[in-house]
């Protein structure tokens, strides 16, 4: 999908990496998501905020084919996926970490991450892995350990070294850091966008509640309410120090929501 930014006085054109638009989404007869659209583009470290029941874990589950919108259309590098499976999108680029039970618990760290590399060819297994240690350098002692023993962001960076393995393109996270220390949290951040500018993924797309980390992370910020986008930004950044500006958002109701 065409996008025009706005840089130094300038209009630019460009194109998303991934744009969904116009998306419902419903559970049954609960419609959670109503119009939503998202523009993804390379480079993005895009955090998607809101209140608890906003249909953010919702989005990503549409954007990665768990869920089939009602309405709406997503295209991913220029093609339209509306119709693809799960498989088929992962395969194609966009890698997918759930918000919890994302690690097989009895078996090794090892096996969890070979594991991640279901898809891959048998003489690149060895290769990928190495590369993905490269990134989470403290799991190289810990091959052997049984996955279920490990510390709450140790499980994390396991789970996201899963997702990994399949090299994506864009990575979609939800609550990578739920349950953690602010320093295990900041450790995972700190390892994603190391991922991002090592292992050839283009953009990333998360969601999490523990914005005092997280919006130091981020460069684009989306929020939702009520199933509908309420704000974007791409300066994050000035919330940290104004935070009663995000704040707001969190209060609006969902027919004052932006369309």
């Amino acid at each position: 999908m065409c996008w025009v930014t706005r840089k130094c006085g300038k209009f630019i054109l460009g194109f998303s990496m991934l744009s969904a638009v116009n998306i419902d989404a419903s559970y049954g007869r609960k419609q959670v998501l109503f119009r939503a659209s998202i523009s993804i583009e390379e480079q993005d470290r895009l955090l998607l905020v809101g209140p608890n029941g906003a249909g953010k874990s919702t989005l990503l589950q549409v954007l990665v084919g768990l869920l089939v919108p009602s309405v709406g259309k997503i295209e991913f590098s220029g093609r339209n996926i509306s119709s693809w499976s799960t498989r088929k999108r992962i395969t194609s680029g966009i890698g997918y970490l759930l918000q919890s039970e994302n690690i097989v618990p009895g078996l090794s760290v090892r096996e969890n991450i070979l594991l991640g590399g279901y898809s891959i060819k048998r003489n690149v297994l060895a290769t990928r892995q190495a590369e993905i240690l490269d990134v989470f350098g403290f799991l190289k002692d810990k091959l052997d350990v049984r996955a279920g023993l490990l510390s709450g962001g140790e499980r994390q960076a396991l789970a996201i070294s899963m997702v990994l393995m399949q090299r994506p393109r864009l990575l979609l996270l939800d609550e990578p850091s739920a349950g953690l220390s602010p320093k295990a949290a900041s450790s995972v951040l700190e390892n994603i966008k190391h991922a991002q500018d090592v292992m050839g993924v283009k953009a990333v797309c998360m969601v999490e509640h523990n914005l005092k980390v997280s919006l130091k992370w981020a460069n684009k910020i989306v929020v939702l309410i009520g199933g509908k986008v309420a704000h974007v930004s791409d300066e994050p950044g000035i919330y940290l120090k104004q935070p009663q500006k995000l704040e707001k958002y969190f209060f609006k109701k969902a027919s004052e929501a932006e369309v």
